[in-house]
């Protein structure tokens, strides 16, 4: 495992009482539900159909589709609300796809990107009835799909047969000295040589029409990313995989301007702290004193600044890896099943940070999710420098 994230980065804390829509990055575990797949292939819809091929392979990932604002309106959302919202840009042509992402202007965002679909080529099309996912020819027997999220943008590559290869190629244009850390659940951070978070790509993910989730594994050379997918004489078509990139919120005393009493405060002694007295460093009304255990609920209020009560219930469970999670319950304003995961770890250089990530089901569209955005970005700034201001006097790690 990196030195960015050791064991006790999994005794972080979480919990789901934000007004996070932000970050709310694609942490998918995909079911083995899609039955439909074992469809003859001469009744599959075409490549150029996106939505049609979705809903044969993956119906569930259709209602995560997002519309991202024209540039004319995050100009008016970035007016009224004093920050641009998350913008995605596709630039299409006869040859391959750019795709541009700025995350939303909050506290701990990432960086803006550019990447390149190196496989696809123009131009785009989409299928009837499809709200918003484009489609590019890669070859005769596969097609890219790109599928704007909440905070990101899934890439998916759709096959028909065995003759449509087995490794797609993405170029991405990063800062010079971008590292790359694995976290517990299979998803990896980038930040760039001065430890400034970029963005999160999830863990790949590949299944067949059959339902069946294939072996698929991701490579780097240089700044080009490659997915592999391994196929085989019992693999059923079509197949869908993807890279998703999506942003959360990463904070610490290497960006400009952040600053706390113990910025290089080790992992032990936030773990302490918070072991210690867990509401007394965690921003949201309702929290508990004692550390959250698994199993517990918390019924929480997301509305620390309002007489207005936002009921924000959660149940506390362990993530893959052993990271801590809250999950929303019922009645949560994010929607049931929506969960947030905040981890505590040191870089390279000793910094403490603290990286947030959530995936909310409810999106409000791109006015509402900034503004809840800024809300969220603050109280997690918040959390992070009660602990980097504390964490040194409670366990030891200092400048």
């Amino acid at each position: 495992m990196s030195r960015l994230h050791r064991p006790l980065l999994r005794r972080a804390s979480a919990a789901l009482a934000v007004v996070a829509t932000a970050a709310a990055a694609t942490l998918i575990t995909l079911p083995a539900s899609a039955s439909a797949g074992a469809l003859a292939a001469n009744t599959s819809p075409p490549l150029s159909d996106p939505a049609a091929v979705i809903a044969q392979v993956a119906p569930e990932l259709l209602t995560e589709t997002s519309r991202p604002p024209t540039t004319a309106e995050a100009d008016a959302i970035a007016a009224e609300q004093g920050a641009r919202p998350f913008e995605l840009r596709l630039s299409t042509g006869d040859g391959a796809p750019v795709v541009d992402l700025s995350p939303p202007q909050t506290e701990g965002a990432g960086l803006p990107i550019s990447l390149t679909i190196d496989d696809a080529h123009g131009p785009a099309a989409r299928g009837q009835g499809d709200a918003g996912i484009d489609s590019f020819a890669i070859g005769q027997n596969a097609a890219a799909y790109v599928q704007p999220l909440m905070n990101g943008v899934r890439l998916l590559t759709a096959l028909t047969g065995p003759a449509a290869g087995s490794e797609f190629d993405y170029t991405f244009d990063l800062p010079d000295g971008t590292t790359r850390t694995q976290l517990p659940d299979g998803d990896t951070l980038l930040a760039d040589a001065a430890h400034h978070y970029i963005g999160t790509l999830a863990a790949p993910w590949a299944r067949d029409a059959a339902g069946r989730e294939l072996p698929t594994r991701y490579e780097w050379s240089g700044d080009t990313l490659t997915q592999h997918v391994d196929l085989d004489a019992q693999t059923a078509y079509p197949v869908l995989l993807d890279p998703n990139w999506y942003y959360s919120y990463d904070f610490s005393a290497a960006l400009p301007l952040y600053s706390a009493r113990y910025p290089k405060a080790t992992e032990l002694a936030a773990s302490h702290l918070l072991h210690t007295c867990f509401n007394c460093s965690f921003p949201i009304f309702g929290a508990p004193r004692g550390y959250p255990v698994d199993g517990q609920v918390l019924n929480l209020n997301a509305s620390p600044f309002s007489l207005q009560a936002f009921a924000a219930p959660v149940k506390v469970q362990t993530a893959n890896g052993g990271a801590m999670q809250f999950v929303a319950l019922p009645g949560h304003f994010d929607g049931a099943g929506s969960l947030i995961t905040f981890s505590w770890y040191n870089d390279p250089s000793g910094y403490l940070h603290l990286y947030v990530h959530a995936m909310v089901k409810v999106d409000n569209g791109p006015t509402v999710n900034i503004a809840n955005s800024r809300v969220a970005g603050a109280n997690w700034m918040l959390f992070w420098q009660r602990v980097a201001d504390h964490a040194g006097a409670s366990g030891g790690g200092g400048v």
